[in-house]
C-alpha cells in the first residue's frame, strides 16, 4: 500500500525506480493536472492511494477510510474511473475541494473482491478462480 497526500511523498513515488512505469506516469499526469495552486498543501485538493498485489482488505480500508466496494451491484461508489490496461484508477470526491485517486493493479494477487469489481466496471470479464 501506498498512500501519497504531500508533495514530498509524490516525489519520492516519482523518483521509485521500483514502482511501475506506467504507474509513475499515471501519478505524474494527475499531479501535475490536479496540482496547480502552490500555495496550499496538496492534502487540501489531493490524497493517491495505490493498492500492491496482496494488500489485504482491511489495510486498503484503512489507507482510504470507506469501503471502495459498495453493495449495490449495478452503482459503483466511485465519480469515474479510467482503466489504463495494468492499472485501474477509480476517482472520489471528498469534499467539493478535495478527492481521492485509486489506483488498483489489474493483477492476480489484488484482493479478488476489488480486482473483480475494477473489471465489472471497466467492462472487462470477470475471470472466476473457483
Amino acid at each position: 500500500m501506498l498512500t501519497l497526500s504531500d508533495r514530498d511523498a509524490v516525489t519520492a513515488a516519482l523518483t521509485d525506480l521500483t514502482l511501475d512505469p506506467v504507474l509513475r506516469a499515471l501519478i505524474t499526469l494527475r499531479a501535475w493536472q490536479i496540482d496547480t495552486d502552490r500555495n496550499n498543501p496538496l492534502s487540501d485538493v489531493l490524497q493517491i492511494v495505490v493498492v500492491h498485489p496482496g494488500d489485504p482488505p482491511e489495510v486498503i480500508l484503512k489507507a482510504v477510510s470507506f469501503p471502495i466496494i459498495l453493495d449495490r451491484a449495478d452503482q459503483p461508489g466511485f465519480e469515474w474511473m479510467e482503466d489504463h490496461g495494468s492499472w485501474f484508477e477509480l476517482a472520489y470526491v471528498l469534499t467539493d475541494e478535495a478527492g481521492m485517486l485509486v489506483f488498483v493493479p489489474d493483477h492476480p494477487d489484488t484482493d479478488p473482491s476489488l480486482h473483480a469489481y475494477c473489471l465489472k466496471f471497466a467492462g472487462r470479464s470477470v475471470i472466476s478462480t473457483n
